[in-house]
């Protein structure tokens, strides 16, 4: 099996369109609010009626708190923390919406800047047309550089899409809708968009040689496509041994990042075994995540983070598969949107490319407080939990953090999972599903 795709642009585009249809969504339902005050209460300005502006700050507080789509927020779980303190400050008169807005903008742009982060392609790409590479780095380090000019800096770079920015918006709606009818179809919009001249219908000379082999293909994805491109484009680069090292090195740094998703066990009931007592919860599966088909219980395959949070009496459920195929397509976002390294944008892979990950597995460490209440707040390494758990548990335990105290707030989370699996499930043998 290959290895996961570490592109992933399909995701965000369809977090936008998600957000653009959340946000009206709500503003149509305040707008209700505010008439129904107006009708009902006599009132002009809703914020003359403690009712009704109580009622308008809970619907604005869910908009971000209660949203059942993913986002570009939704993983950003101390934002999320932070900003329902803020609304709860503004209902009760101590705070104001501008402050609300300011700070929603300002976690966009953060969001923004992790994005390119996580795309070095992207700065490499607009390096080879003019635009000074570490000048962009910096900028996206610097604070006092506008989302604006990050924006402006990237479109010179890459190029200016064609009718922006309404085509962008207009393109990532046809996504969101091919994705909900069938994967033809989708296919074919990414081949018009990506692989074809607008102007004669005939594929880019650029692009022949991905396109004949993604149009022949069944399983390959765009962001396989995206994976060869940018492969091919750093092999074209450099050629050297030592600079070809070099980048698979930074390749394994990325997959470490979320190392917890190799951590994939399969319960399976012990031949001849006659003690075998599984836990309960395998009893009463929630359907496939990939596929929505029930799971039988006999040959579930499980993320085991969840299964151990949920069998040590935590209140989550169990994230279940009914095939490896389904296993090796959602299980990766999955990981990615359930158990992503806390540390988000200040993971230290993501600013020290030396730093030692190992093959990652033994290193994902938890924060020991969440994990007594049977929650996971999970950072990819200890010398990332070492740099980053203060701020997690200043938020989440209004503990403070010494310089030196980290370690011992933090543990492995592989035997954490191994153990409560191995004790709730008395009988079962735990088999790892090969990711290669």
């Amino acid at each position: 099996m290959d290895a996961p795709s570490s592109h992933t642009m399909p995701e965000h585009w369809t977090e936008l369109s998600a957000a653009k249809r959340q946000r009206k969504l709500c503003r149509e339902q305040a707008e209700a609010i505010k008439n129904a005050c107006r009708k009902d209460c006599g009132k002009d300005k809703v914020t003359e009626c403690p009712k009704c502006y109580a009622k308008l700050m809970d619907r604005l507080r869910s908009r971000y708190s209660e949203s059942e789509e993913r986002e570009w927020f939704s993983q950003r779980r101390a934002f999320l923390h932070e900003l329902d303190g803020l609304f709860q400050d503004a209902k009760d008169r101590r705070g104001s919406l501008k402050s609300i807005e300011s700070r929603i903008e300002s976690e966009k742009e953060a969001w923004y800047r992790w994005v390119l982060r996580r795309y070095p392609e992207f700065i490499a790409a607009v390096s080879d047309r003019g635009v000074n590479q570490e000048e962009l780095r910096g900028m996206l380090d610097d604070p006092d550089r506008s989302r604006q000019e990050l924006v402006n800096t990237m479109l010179e770079g890459i190029g200016k899409p064609p009718n922006w920015p309404l085509g962008v918006d207009e393109f990532a709606e046809k996504v969101e809708a091919a994705t909900r009818d069938d994967a033809a179809r989708l296919k074919k919009l990414y081949v018009s968009e990506f692989f074809t001249d607008a102007l004669t219908g005939k594929a880019l000379q650029s692009a022949e040689s991905y396109l004949d082999e993604y149009s022949n293909s069944e399983t390959m994805m765009l962001e396989d496509v995206m994976d060869k491109i940018a492969l091919d484009f750093q092999r074209s680069r450099s050629s050297k041994p030592q600079r070809e090292s070099h980048k698979r090195r930074l390749d394994e740094l990325k997959r470490a990042k979320t190392a917890f998703e190799q951590n994939k066990l399969q319960a399976k009931s012990l031949k001849g075994a006659q003690a075998a007592r599984p836990g309960p919860e395998l009893y009463h599966l929630p359907p496939c995540l990939a596929c929505g088909n029930p799971v039988l219980s006999s040959e579930v395959l499980s993320c085991t983070v969840c299964q151990a949070l949920a069998q040590s009496g935590g209140e989550g459920q169990l994230t279940v598969y009914c095939s490896e195929a389904c296993y090796a397509r959602s299980h990766d976002g999955h990981v990615k949107s359930q158990h992503d390294c806390e540390a988000g944008e200040h993971c230290v892979q993501l600013h020290d490319p030396d730093v030692e990950m190992g093959d990652g597995t033994s290193r994902t460490v938890a924060c020991n407080e969440c994990l007594d209440r049977q929650e996971a707040t999970l950072y990819c390494s200890d010398k990332c939990a070492a740099a980053n758990i203060a701020k997690h548990r200043q938020k989440s335990h209004g503990a403070k953090t010494t310089a030196n105290a980290a370690q011992a707030l933090v543990r492995s989370l592989q035997p954490f999972v191994g153990s409560t699996l191995e004790s709730k499930n008395p009988g079962l043998v735990m088999a790892q599903v090969d990711s290669n």
